[in-house]
Parts: structure tokens; C-alpha cells; sequence
């Protein structure tokens, strides 16, 4: 009969009763447990992204470090260049005053030994009055004239050697551009009077010194001495001359000094002409 079947239909209705309301439950702990594995998930990355920003930031100090170490390291390289390159200058300009310093000393022998070639060519007219013949010519005029090239050649080497003194003692890129200039590197103005050059009287110190005593041409005033092939000064009398790299030389006869381009240049007669500027 449908009447007796009523206690099962019963608990069946109640089962999905139960059921229904476990539903919702069981949702909720899925979102739930969804959630918070998702939380941990998140939270896990977190770390992640927040030890790697702290490598990062480990590496970026890292490398401002080696930065920092690099640009000192090439600070102290270019200061060991630059002392390595002053002290090759000291050297050098030692060597020049040291060279400067020999000149004077020879210099100063140059006058003795004209007194010297002087008394003997005087003693030698002497004993040839006396007995009567007419003198011969000098045989110390040829060594005298040497003796004057040579003093001239070392008053020009003088003269380019305490130049390039100023040049370096001023922190310059030119010489200089007149004689008076460089007084103190030439100590004295004897050294502007050639020998040769009897025209003319030396002046024995600076304050007497009025320009009227000098021999010597200045041809480049102002040069480069980094300009090696140009002349500096020039003795007009004894065709002698002084390079600004601090050289001098006495020229051949065939030998001129010519301006080239501006500059004043040692020409030969094998020196090929230049090409004419168009």
C-alpha cells in the first residue's frame, strides 16, 4: 500500500535535505582553501620577488663598487703617467741646464784663450821687427776665426737652450719673444755679442744692457719648440744658427735660411723645392 512506504520516502527527503545544506559548507571551505592556497601562493612570490630585489640591490652596490674601484684605478694610472711624464721632463731640463752650465764654463776659457792668441801674434810682429823683416801673415788669424765660430756656435746654443728653459719654467708652448725675456735663463748679456762681431761693444750686465750690443738675430719669436726644423736665431756674421729644439750649426756656404710657409727653415741646395701653392 503507498501508505507504508512513507518512513523511506522520509529519510531519503532528509538525506537531501542534509545534503543540501552541506553543499553551501563544503563550497565555502573549497573558497576558502582556494583562497588561502592562493594567499600562500602569493605570499611565497612575495618572498621571491623580495630576495631577488635584494640580490639586486646587492649586485647594483656590487657594481657601483667596481665602478668606483675602476675610476680610481684609472685616476692613479693617469697619475702615475703624468708623474712618470714630469719626471722624464725634470730629467731633460736638467740635462739642458746641466748642458747650459758647460757652455758658460767654455765660454768663459774663450776669452783667455784669445788673450792668449793675441800675446803670441804680438810677440811674433815683435821678434820679426826686430830682425828686420816684414812680418808674415798671421798663422793664428785661421785658428782665431774658429775660435770665433766656435764662441759664436755656443752663444746661439746658450741662447736656444735657455728658451726652451723659460719655455718650460713658464708652462708655455712658445718661446720667447725677445731677448730680454729670458734674461734670468741667460744670466748674461755677453752671450748676445758674437765674437766676431767687432762693430759692436758687450754689454757686461743687464742694467747697461740697451739692445745696441746684440749680434745675434731672433728670427722666430714666439715659435713652437715642438716645430723642430725652425730656426730660432741666426748669426749674420758668422752664418751661424740655432734651431728651436735647441741644436746649433754652422751653415755651408751654399747653405741659406729661407721663410717656408711662414716659418723660418734651413735650406740646402739638395732640399727639393716646394710645390707651388695654387
Amino acid at each position: 500500500m503507498p501508505g507504508e512506504r512513507l518512513p523511506a520516502d522520509n529519510g531519503q527527503a532528509a538525506d537531501a535535505s542534509m545534503t543540501r545544506r552541506k553543499v553551501p559548507a563544503l563550497l565555502f571551505c573549497a573558497t576558502l582553501l582556494a583562497c588561502l592556497i592562493a594567499l600562500t601562493m602569493q605570499t611565497l612570490r612575495m618572498f621571491e620577488l623580495r630576495r631577488e630585489n635584494a640580490s639586486l640591490h646587492v649586485a647594483t652596490a656590487s657594481l657601483d663598487q667596481l665602478r668606483l674601484d675602476n675610476a680610481e684605478l684609472e685616476r692613479l694610472r693617469a697619475a702615475a703617467r703624468q708623474a712618470e711624464g714630469a719626471q722624464k721632463e725634470q730629467q731633460e731640463l736638467e740635462k739642458l741646464r746641466a748642458e747650459v752650465e758647460q757652455l758658460r764654463a767654455i765660454a768663459q776659457e774663450l776669452p783667455v784663450l784669445r788673450a792668449e792668441s793675441q800675446r803670441l801674434a804680438a810677440e811674433r810682429a815683435e821678434a820679426a821687427a826686430k830682425a828686420g823683416v816684414v812680418a808674415e801673415v798671421d798663422p793664428f788669424a785661421e785658428a782665431k776665426r774658429r775660435a770665433q765660430r766656435l764662441s759664436c756656435i755656443h752663444n746661439i746654443k746658450q741662447i736656444c737652450l735657455a728658451a726652451i728653459v723659460w719655455a718650460h719654467d713658464h708652462q708655455t708652448a712658445s718661446l720667447p719673444a725677445d731677448f730680454l725675456t729670458m734674461k734670468n735663463e741667460l744670466s748674461t748679456p755677453k752671450i748676445l755679442t758674437c765674437a766676431a762681431d767687432t762693430a759692436r761693444i758687450r754689454a757686461n750686465d743687464w742694467p747697461e744692457f740697451d739692445g745696441s750690443s746684440v749680434s745675434y738675430e731672433l728670427l722666430s719669436p714666439g715659435a713652437d719648440p715642438r716645430d723642430p726644423d725652425v730656426v730660432y736665431v741666426r748669426c749674420p756674421i758668422c752664418n751661424n744658427v740655432g734651431k728651436v729644439d735647441g741644436s746649433a750649426q754652422q751653415l755651408a756656404p751654399n747653405t741659406r735660411v729661407e721663410k717656408v710657409d711662414g716659418k723660418f727653415e734651413i735650406i740646402s741646395p739638395s732640399t727639393p723645392p716646394k710645390p707651388a701653392q695654387p
